[in-house]
């Protein structure tokens, strides 16, 4: 099992997840096209209307097929996301790389943690096997946190002085991270605390210190990845 990638380096931040299934190429690309395929696997139901241009039906909302080389790629969008499902052949099986770009960094491993799940359900799906019971994938979800360093402060510097700022996903509810936060000492000026409904997995949250003092963006940088860090603990 390859580890999934956190991109950066296109218009917009994505994931990449690779697998390879021990079955052909023309298996592989019915299980991840076909409206009974899908079912078994993908987040929503969804049917595909395989060409350029195509509606992509999710049932609530619709997509739409960008481009489409049958057996070995699809792009199409949903909401406001982007997927790619590319399939090669690899000798008597298929190599099959699914790459989702996003707006929503702070969620990168929220869809990493969660396409792994359902890739797992898909490799159940190919084999003819029980599917797997459902999985959170807690651990999973902040171990990726750490690997995509979602968790690292970012600095942004402007006229009026500097904001430092964590926005990540958690997989604790919004409740039990307030309480955690209530408990900080607001020994920093300017701060900024916020909880909102995130991906699934748990609340978002989003810390931030504003300042103009370059003296003190050292100890806010540090209390911001403290709140983080005790607001995030499983």
């Amino acid at each position: 099992m390859t580890e999934p990638v956190y991109l950066t380096d296109g218009a917009r931040p994505a994931v990449r997840v690779e697998r390879r299934y021990a079955h052909p190429i023309e298996a592989v690309w019915k299980a991840v096209t076909s409206p009974e395929g899908l079912a078994a696997w993908f987040p929503v139901p969804a049917t595909f209307e395989l060409r350029a241009g195509g509606v992509v039906d999710y049932g609530d909302d619709t997509g739409e097929v960008l481009e489409v080389e049958p057996p070995h790629r699809l792009v199409f969008t949903w909401g406001g996301n982007q997927l790619e499902f590319a399939l090669r052949a690899d000798g008597d099986g298929t190599v099959f790389v699914l790459t989702h770009a996003f707006d929503d960094r702070g969620g990168a491993a929220s869809f990493a943690s969660g396409w792994e799940g359902c890739l797992l359900v898909l490799l159940a799906v190919l084999d003819d096997r029980p599917l797997p019971e459902p999985d959170r994938r807690e651990a999973r979800h902040e171990e990726l946190v750490d690997r995509f360093g979602i968790s690292e402060p970012v600095v942004i510097r402007g006229d009026a002085g500097w904001s430092v700022r964590i926005e990540r996903q958690l997989v604790v509810p919004a409740a039990t991270a307030w309480e955690r936060l209530r408990e900080l000492s607001l020994d920093v000026p300017n701060v900024l605390l916020s909880l909102s409904d995130g991906t699934g997995h748990g609340a978002r949250l989003v810390v931030a210190v504003n300042g103009a003092d370059e003296a003190q963006l050292p100890p806010a940088t540090a209390w911001v990845r403290d709140a983080v860090r005790r607001a995030a603990a499983g």
